[in-house]
């Protein structure tokens, strides 16, 4: 069983616009609404990664800094883990003995020689990535952190070594000379004190050798006294291979380094710019935690039941619940709302549906109805006409209709064989998108013109 899941932020979590998608925000949501923690291990600075968390409303617990310093959800300070003073000279005379380019990622600021260089080298990082980097877009947010402190430009890194109310975290080189690049590795390997791995293929990490995601994900299973076997960790490369290698479930992105996909128990169906992190962890949680949809109908009979008592039916006092299971595994529910002029009242089913759809959400697998009048839900309550119109929008051939009572008792329909067969879809109007026809329509009356043959 799975009670927590850690997941890599940039080339996991994020899409290549940096945000997180409304499908992972929706996993994230599914699995704290069950329980399940959720944290983020991530290379970046504290101060980098809330934006994006923040935008979406995620609260979590944060391993920053690959481990360096760690946060709870309510932004205090779990531990840290500064790299000692010594460590820190030895590491940048190899790295300017190599010319290769590094920052200081302290507690409370990154300390940068060049911006610009800087910018340059995300852009290289994203390249590799198979993308096109929007240099404007780097660039404006460099500026962002420059001007809310987050990154400082120095001329000299070294004068900001001992800084005991903003200890040095982690320091990175940065270069696109992989040779010299490796030869720092391996030059750096000597020194045992430290750990020396890599967030993309132009760049090395150098932190204290306790600092790594594998040792915070550690303390934190400790704080919540979860078993390394009832955790799943994610992500895309070599600075996530000591949190993979700790737990039981470990996932590798689609576009994570060979290296890592090796460790790996599980790969993902998709890269990060298709939500691969929500489409693979869904399923494997819904295989691992057998709770989570064992007896799923019923879930959906009780969500159905508890929405009728939000129905406004002060005209047919028939009242109506709906819950429909999206794909990414939540539940969205609706009742029906009624109008003193009729014609504007919304079906509990299609309550939902729109619920969901304003969300983002068009993927679904079944809907559960229940209903009769003064709230009595002795028997069945089939959709209406034009509910069973607005279910076959977004349904699928195996999408299921559930028709439940009070009791719990229900049937199971399948939607498009049983309740609507011969329905009218996106599927018919596209087998006229064809360039010989044109398509009008007059007075409700689908009229197909053929285009004359020259």
């Amino acid at each position: 069983m799975i009670k927590l899941i850690a997941s890599d932020m940039d080339g996991t979590l994020l899409d290549n616009e940096h945000r997180i998608s409304q499908k992972n925000v929706d996993l994230i949501n599914y699995a704290q609404e069950n329980n399940i923690i959720f944290i983020v291990a991530t290379g970046r600075a504290y101060y980098e990664a809330l934006p994006s968390l923040n935008e979406k409303n995620i609260d979590c617990d944060v391993i920053s800094f690959n481990g360096g310093i760690v946060y709870d959800k309510n932004g205090n300070l779990i531990s840290i883990t500064p790299i000692v003073l010594k460590d820190l000279y030895y590491t940048t005379s190899v790295l300017k003995s190599l010319d290769i380019n590094f920052q200081l990622y302290t507690k409370n600021t990154i300390y940068t020689n060049n911006i610009e260089t800087d910018i340059q080298g995300y852009a290289d990082l994203i390249r590799a990535t198979g993308q096109t980097p929007n240099i404007e877009y780097l660039r404006k947010v460099a500026d962002e952190k420059l001007k809310a402190g987050h990154v400082t430009e120095v001329d000299d890194i070294e004068l900001f070594f001992n800084k005991k109310d903003n200890p040095p975290i982690k320091v990175i080189g940065i270069s696109n000379d992989l040779e010299q690049l490796k030869k720092a590795k391996e030059l750096l390997a000597d020194n045992t004190n430290i750990t020396v791995t890599s967030s993309g293929p132009n760049n090395i990490e150098i932190m204290d050798k306790n600092a790594t995601k594998g040792h915070a994900l550690k303390q934190i299973s400790e704080i919540y006294n979860i078993p390394l076997d009832n955790i799943l960790a994610i992500g895309d490369n070599l600075n996530d291979e000591s949190m993979l290698k700790l737990v039981k479930y470990s996932v590798a992105m689609e576009n994570a380094v060979p290296e890592l996909k090796k460790i790996s128990r599980y790969i993902t169906d998709k890269p990060n710019s298709e939500s691969g992190v929500a489409d693979t962890v869904t399923k494997i949680l819904q295989e691992e935690n057998t709770h989570l949809h064992k007896d799923i109908n019923t879930k959906l009979i009780e969500a159905a039941i508890e929405a009728t008592n939000f129905a406004y039916v002060p005209y047919s006092n028939f009242k109506v619940g709906a819950a429909i299971l999206a794909d990414n595994g939540k539940i969205y529910t609706g009742c029906n709302i009624e109008n003193a002029s009729y014609s504007p009242t919304n079906c509990a089913e299609r309550t939902a549906i729109f619920k969901a759809v304003s969300e983002g959400v068009t993927k679904f697998k079944k809907i559960a109805v229940v209903g009769g009048p003064n709230g009595n839900l002795e028997n069945y309550c089939p959709p209406c006409g034009v509910c069973r119109q607005v279910i076959a929008e977004f349904a699928d051939n195996d999408f299921e209709l559930i028709l439940g009572t009070a009791n719990n008792s229900y049937e199971v329909y399948n939607f498009f064989e049983e309740v609507l067969p011969l329905s009218f879809t996106a599927k018919e109007l596209n087998k006229y998108k064809k360039p010989e026809h044109r398509i009008y329509v007059q007075d409700f009356t689908l009229i197909i013109i053929k285009k004359p043959q020259n």
